[in-house]
């Protein structure tokens, strides 16, 4: 099998990374080096390991100790990093003392971000039930608002934002939310679980490609099964179709043989034999999501030229498109029976259709502007619906109707259901994601 992985243009070298600098945020005259990467960021709450710090008064080890601060106790970090002396230092508030601890050097990581509390036994959601969502846990860390379940619903995975490049794993099986990171030398823009495998593909800012699986023992490591040098600039969507076995991505250029105009197109991969199976070409603008029908025929793709396309996955060829006044997101049900649509139009609308004849089925008003993710509940009778203006919405898709709406403390970028139907993933733009439930037994 020959799998054509794209080009470089003979002018053009690859950029190799100063390995002195492993962590970007640090900058090029930053002395003492290598500085490790950073798993806190400005913004959220940390809390030494173990033992005692000291917090100093200038970041540098020969800065004056202003006091020790024990183990466990989280304070808010405010500003930094400051890469000197071979430690990353940042500006944290204690108990209304400001000054700079060390977060990691020499190997060793001295602080993380604060503890999460652990999951509870939980209630699966339903129409009833999701009107008296709690917030059971949150995670905080230098993570970018992205979100993808493994099938499975037992490890949740976010992309680390610059800093921290990689993907961070949660293990939600266990009692304490603490991330396996693992390292990337790429920022990951797209991701997403494999179904029924532990796998996770994902797509960086580069534009290629990779799959790996995740192999669990006393700690997770991972093995590459997969590059593809797949598009020119960032992946801007990723979705695998329920059976696993195919797989779109999407970016400003596709790198593929098929004989189809390459620019803003996705293209239509089969995981198996690694084959391009089709380009889908005819948008004006970046896709920004793409959706398996669950049956795997048919791909809905939402780009910046205000449409959506759905396409034939086997032919390649258009089942039909839709203008709106903004760029807008699609996402199918579970039963493969409904198609969501979100756009801006004056106001903020979900719009939907029957996914067999695209006829409109309901409008769902939003109650908050700035709609970002859709997201089913697994049974289908439910939406999630996120608002960067800072809440996210549920709908009955049964009774058409808005059955709550929830504020956040800042804008919301991505919102998910577990696959068991019992948690709601809610990730927003300061280094956060909740957890929200209900309690065994709340029913």
């Amino acid at each position: 099998i020959v799998v054509y992985c794209g080009e470089v243009a003979p002018a053009q070298t690859a950029a190799q990374p100063d390995s002195t600098y492993s962590n970007p945020l640090c900058a090029i005259d930053a002395t003492d080096g290598p500085y490790m990467r950073s798993r806190i960021t400005y913004g959220i709450e940390a809390q030494v390991v173990q033992g005692f710090l000291n917090l100093r008064g200038q970041p540098s080890t020969d800065g004056q100790a202003l006091l020790q601060i024990p183990a466990g106790v989280p304070f808010p970090v405010t500003a930094g990093p400051d890469c000197a002396d071979g430690y990353v230092w940042w500006l944290v508030n204690v108990n209304g003392q400001t000054g700079y601890i060390a977060e990691a050097g020499d190997g060793a990581y001295f602080v993380a971000p604060k503890q999460p509390s652990a999951l509870p036994s939980r209630e699966t959601l339903n129409s009833n039930l999701v009107r008296y969502l709690q917030e059971f846990s949150r995670l905080q860390g230098n993570f970018s608002p992205r979100q993808a379940w493994s099938s499975d619903g037992g490890y949740l995975a976010l992309p680390g934002a610059k800093g921290s490049e990689g993907l961070w794993i949660y293990d939600l099986r266990r009692a304490e939310l603490s991330p396996a990171i693992l390292d990337f030398d790429a920022g990951i823009t797209e991701l997403a679980f494999r179904p029924g495998r532990l796998q996770i593909l994902f797509g960086t800012d580069e534009g290629s490609l990779h799959l790996w699986e995740l192999e669990m023992g006393e700690s997770l490591t991972a093995e590459e099964l997969l590059y593809l040098n797949a598009h020119g600039g960032a992946i801007s969507a990723l979705a695998f179709s329920a059976d696993g076995d195919r797989f779109a991505s999407a970016g400003p250029v596709a790198y593929t043989h098929l004989d189809a105009d390459r620019d803003f197109a996705a293209i239509v991969w089969h995981l198996p034999t690694v084959a391009q199976e089709t380009a889908l070409s005819g948008h004006n603008g970046l896709i920004r999501s793409l959706a398996f029908a669950p049956d795997g025929d048919t791909i809905a793709s939402g780009a910046d030229d205000r449409t959506v396309r759905f396409w034939d996955v086997d032919a390649g060829g258009g089942r039909g498109a839709m203008e709106f006044g903004s760029p807008p997101q699609a996402e199918y049900s579970p039963d493969g029976s409904l198609v969501a649509i979100a756009y801006s139009s004056g106001a903020d609308t979900v719009l939907l259709l029957d996914a067999r004849d695209l006829i409109p089925v309901a409008f769902f008003p939003q109650p908050t502007s700035g709609t970002t993710s859709l997201a089913f509940s697994p049974d289908g009778s439910m939406l999630a619906v996120g608002s960067a203006a800072g809440a996210f919405s549920i709908w009955d898709t049964n009774a058409h109707q808005l059955i709550a709406t929830y504020p956040t403390e800042s804008g919301v970028q991505d919102v998910s259901f577990s696959p068991d139907g019992a948690l709601i993933a809610v990730s927003t733009e300061r280094h956060r994601l909740s957890f929200y439930g209900l309690p065994l037994g709340s029913g």
